[in-house]
């Protein structure tokens, strides 16, 4: 079953900028909106009272209750699903790797560097990997990605 979703991961989208040149609200830099989301994010994460939309991804028995303020800022992805879809619909969508979609998750909301680190291994950080280029996440995330790799495997 192919999902809007699925077409939009597998239309190879470019990168999100390191830099967004036009800030969400006049005169507020992107950068800094993000920054002060993720003060926010662990309050927000999982938070379905709150959640803009229910998010199903195929392999994982769970949902996820997603804010859109925290994922259109950093997700190319998902700012073209969410385009899509309104206020309290399901989302379902397939990933490389369902397994390490939940602390990309986190990371989106929380921006936690360090956390995410500790949570790679040699088994299945090339899985991270995988999933951030579906999402067309941003520099941060595939900076904690290329560290570990440069840092702990062996070439």
């Amino acid at each position: 079953m192919s999902t809007i979703a699925d077409q939009v991961c597998q239309s190879n989208l470019p990168d999100l900028p390191s830099q967004h040149p036009e800030p969400l609200i006049e005169g507020i830099p992107t950068l800094y909106i993000v920054a002060k989301l993720h003060e926010m994010g662990s309050s927000y994460f999982q938070d379905k009272f709150s959640a803009f939309a229910e998010l199903r991804i195929e392999g994982i028995d769970k949902s996820f209750w997603i804010h859109r303020e925290y994922l259109e800022l950093q997700s190319s992805f998902f700012k073209k699903v969410l385009e899509q879809v309104g206020q309290g619909d399901m989302i379902l969508i397939s990933l490389p790797s369902p397994a390490t979609f939940e602390p990309i998750l986190e990371y989106l909301y929380t921006g936690n560097d360090d956390k995410l680190y500790d949570l790679l291994n040699l088994d299945n950080y090339y899985d991270f990997w995988q999933n951030v280029v579906c999402l067309g996440l941003g520099s941060d995330i595939r900076n904690i990605i290329l560290s570990f790799s440069q840092n702990e495997v062996d070439i």
